[in-house]
C-alpha cells in the first residue's frame, strides 16, 4: 500500500509538466499504449510551441478524444489558465461531452493538487462571475475559457489559442 502511495505521489510530480504523465495521474485505470505518448509529447510541443499544428491519425476506439478532446484541453489550462480553447466536433452534444469531462478533471483533487491556480466557478467561494456551463467554461482569476461547439454553432469573434476539432 505504501509502495502505490509513493507511486502516485511520483507520477504528480511528473504529471505538471509532462502531459504524458497527467493522463494516468489524474485518471489511475488509463493504460497508455507506446503510440498515446507519442500524441501526448506531440501535443505538449504544440502547447510548447515548437508544433504549430497537429492531426492525429489513428484508428476508432484507440483513444484520441481521450488524449486530445478530454485530457489535453484540462493539462494545457492547468499550465497557461489564461488560455482560450475552443473544442468543435459534429454534434453539439459530443462537445459538450467533452467539456464536462474537462472540468471534471479541472474540480478533481488530483487535478488541484498540481495545478492550484486553475479553478472554475463553484470549485471556491470567491469565483462569482466567472462563466461556467456546459457550453463554456472560464479559468477563474484568470483570461483562459473553454468553448465547446458543434457544426452549426457559432464562433465569430472568437479569440483561440487553441482550436481541437474532434469528429468532424
Amino acid at each position: 500500500m505504501e509502495e502505490l502511495a509513493l507511486q502516485r505521489r511520483l507520477l504528480a510530480l511528473d504529471a505538471r509538466d509532462d502531459f504524458s504523465f497527467f493522463m494516468p495521474y489524474v485518471n489511475p485505470v488509463y493504460e497508455s499504449q507506446w503510440f498515446h505518448r507519442v500524441i501526448a509529447r506531440h501535443c505538449q510541443g504544440l502547447l510548447e510551441g515548437s508544433i504549430r499544428k497537429l492531426m492525429v491519425f489513428v484508428p476508432p476506439q484507440h483513444g484520441k478524444s481521450e488524449i486530445v478532446s478530454r485530457n489535453f484541453p484540462a493539462w494545457a489550462l492547468g499550465k497557461d489558465p489564461d488560455l482560450k480553447i475552443v473544442g468543435c466536433s459534429y454534434s453539439a452534444d459530443l462537445s459538450q461531452q467533452f467539456s464536462r469531462s474537462i472540468q471534471r478533471t479541472i474540480d478533481s483533487p488530483e487535478y488541484r493538487a498540481i495545478f492550484p491556480d486553475t479553478c472554475l466557478n463553484g470549485s471556491v467561494p470567491t469565483a462569482k462571475g466567472y462563466l461556467r456551463n456546459v457550453d463554456i467554461f472560464e479559468t477563474v482569476g484568470h483570461h483562459g475559457f473553454y468553448k465547446c461547439n458543434g457544426v452549426g454553432g457559432s464562433l465569430t469573434g472568437t479569440p483561440v489559442d487553441i482550436g481541437i476539432i474532434d469528429d468532424p
